[in-house]
């Protein structure tokens, strides 16, 4: 199998090249190598595979031997495509998504994310990898420590029309149905005047990777922070909601980060950060464990479908 040069100094990740007039079929060959990369570098990009649409994706992902991920929580809007294929989280295109792995605020999530790339982004658009394996070292001590033994906690209020409802978040139809759904996730409820669904978890803030042992960073708990937001943005909700934000993030003793602490987690991601340009036909596949995703601003009419899979 012909290993290619990355398409850009930044890319770190190895690059293959489909080769054969059956590129599916040298996928399903090369599927064993493509994992033990993935395992050893958190992503792999394979260059010129027929990837048009959803059922060329759905092709991909079985020919790797990946099976299908149904989330059991949306975080927002995305467009499903049936057979596990969805499209990126609804994100502006001018804003910069901060890198995040899928579901690592529940207690199922995808371990293997494959982005298919359609139409590439116009100008200097690229997708954003980070190394979670590595979180740890660029942290000051005391708040890898604190991360590591406490957790995190997360608050999602759900309010109406504002943003995704929560029949449409836990694909219930009554309160019935939530009721069973939030057992089952480990989620605590309450309803706040006015109808409004509050929710509260602890989840872990790191995680042993199930196959090679090695400890990951693994929370949003800065992507989901209030304190990201943009200032103006984070005034209005803050006199709209008060403290019953949409969402928000706490240690896991339930106690506020600082803007230093934001600040720090923000630095870590950077430190690790290594940078992805795509071509028409590429096909990212991530470990979503080691692997933590965001992009740059993008210009243009990109195009991109995803399949969370699981090995």
């Amino acid at each position: 199998m012909r290993q290619t040069v990355p398409p850009l100094p930044e890319a770190l990740v190895p690059c293959f090249d489909a080769e054969g007039d059956e590129p599916f079929t040298w996928l399903r060959e090369a599927a064993a190598t493509i994992r033990d990369q993935r395992l050893v570098h958190g992503a792999v990009l394979v260059h010129g595979l027929p990837l048009d649409g959803p059922e060329g994706l759905v092709r991909a992902r079985d020919a790797l031997g990946i099976a299908a991920h149904t989330p059991t929580e949306a975080f927002n809007n995305r467009s499903d495509f049936g057979n596990g294929i969805v499209s990126p989280i609804t994100w502006p295109g001018d804003r910069m998504i901060c890198p995040f792995q899928e579901a690592s605020f529940s207690r199922t999530f995808p371990t293997v994310v494959l982005t298919a790339c359609l139409a590439p982004p116009d100008g200097a658009g690229r997708t954003h990898l980070g190394d979670m394996r590595r979180m740890a070292e660029h942290l000051p001590a005391h708040l890898a420590d604190r991360v590591r033994a406490e957790g995190w906690m997360m608050s999602r209020s759900f309010h109406a029309r504002f943003g995704i409802s929560w029949q449409e978040a836990f694909s219930v139809p009554d309160s019935a149905a939530l009721d069973e759904v939030l057992r089952a996730a480990g989620i605590e409820s309450s309803w706040l005047p006015g109808g409004t669904l509050h929710t509260m978890r602890h989840r872990p803030g790191f995680l042993a990777h199930p196959t090679t042992g090695e400890e990951c960073w693994f929370n949003q708990i800065s992507f989901l922070n209030a304190g990201n937001l943009d200032p103006v943005e984070r005034r209005v909700m803050t006199e709209t909601f008060g403290k019953y934000l949409p969402t928000n993030t706490y240690f896991g003793d339930g106690t506020t980060l600082s803007d230093d602490d934001l600040a720090a987690v923000q630095h870590a991601y950077d430190a690790v950060r290594t940078h992805v340009r795509w071509r028409r036909g590429d096909l990212l596949i991530a470990d979503n464990i080691i692997t933590a995703q965001g992009r740059s601003p993008f210009e243009g009419a990109p195009a991109f479908l995803v399949a969370l899979g699981e090995d």
